[in-house]
């Protein structure tokens, strides 16, 4: 959040934030700070429409905020992730990865495998660190839900 007004004073053009909004407090926020508008991630993997495997969904599940680190072992580019056992072991940037896009089609077969068995060993389990405020609910009822808490905190400041 600090980061929002610095940018929104440097740069010429809409600013969209994002990175830790996973509630209407935070959508405010941004806001409020100058963004033009925000997008928010990790909330949404929650919702029944997003089609992630069992084991993503059930890491996010018992996710803390202190779970994530940024990776770039999943894809070749950095990203936020649940650490499991290929952050851990390869170190979450590592420069032994393949360039994107070719790392992640080397660890398909291998994240296949350890999926069927219930493992999320080679899975990229993309997560912010507000993972404890995202609310479960559907796409549709979240996405009001932030709109709606992001007004109602907007107009009791205003």
């Amino acid at each position: 959040m600090a980061l929002v007004p610095q940018v929104v004073d440097a740069v010429g053009v809409p600013v969209i934030a994002a990175g830790g909004i996973a509630d209407g407090r935070g959508v405010a926020a941004a806001l409020m700070l100058g963004a033009s508008a925000v997008q928010v991630g990790t909330p949404y993997l929650f919702c029944p429409e997003a089609k992630i495997p069992a084991v993503h969904a059930q890491a996010l599940a018992e996710a803390g905020d202190d779970s994530t680190a940024v990776t770039n072992v999943f894809t070749g580019r950095p990203a936020r992730g649940i650490v499991n056992r290929l952050m851990l072991e390869l170190g979450p940037i590592s420069e032994v990865v393949p360039a994107f896009p070719t790392a992640g089609a080397a660890l398909s077969p291998v994240r296949g495998q350890a999926e069927n068995a219930s493992r999320n060993d080679f899975t990229n389990l993309w997560s912010g660190q507000s993972v404890r405020l995202a609310p479960r609910m559907g796409a549709l009822d979240l996405t009001r839900n932030l709109y709606e808490a992001a007004l109602s905190v907007i107009e009791r400041r205003a």
